[in-house]
C-alpha cells in the first residue's frame, strides 16, 4: 500500500511557504508538534475540527487519505466495521492494521480517547 499522506497538498510550494502554512496551523490550534519520525522529519497531530474550519482543503485531503487507508485495510481483512443504532461506523482495528497505520503516520486513528 502506498503511504497515506498529504504531500500532494504541499507540492509546488517552497520550504518557506510550507513552513508558513505549518506555522499558521499551529498558531490557529489546528496542529501541534508531536515529535520526530524515524527519518528525523517533524510529526504533527491535527485537531481535525479546527483544521476543517481554518484550512478546509488540507482537511479534505487528509480525510481522503484516511478513507483510502481504511478501505485498503478493510479489503485486506485487517479492519472490521460495526454499526451502532445510529448507523455510525465503528472500526475494530487488528494489531497488523495498527502496524500498517503506524508505518503510514496514522497512529492517531487507533489512539484511545482519554
Amino acid at each position: 500500500m502506498e503511504d497515506a499522506d498529504f504531500d500532494d497538498f504541499f507540492d509546488g510550494l517552497s520550504d518557506e511557504e510550507t513552513e508558513e502554512i505549518i506555522q499558521f496551523l499551529v498558531d490557529n490550534g489546528a496542529a501541534v508538534w508531536d515529535g520526530m519520525d524515524q527519518y528525523g522529519e517533524r510529526m504533527f497531530k491535527f485537531n481535525m475540527d479546527v483544521l476543517s474550519v481554518v484550512m478546509p482543503a488540507l482537511y479534505q485531503q487528509i480525510m481522503e487519505d484516511v478513507d483510502l487507508a481504511m478501505l485498503d485495510l478493510f479489503q485486506k481483512g485487517l479492519v472490521d466495521i460495526e454499526y451502532n443504532e445510529n448507523l455510525e461506523a465503528n472500526f475494530k482495528v487488528s494489531e497488523a492494521a495498527k502496524a500498517e497505520l503506524e508505518a503510514m503516520g496514522l497512529t492517531y486513528l487507533t489512539e484511545e480517547e482519554e
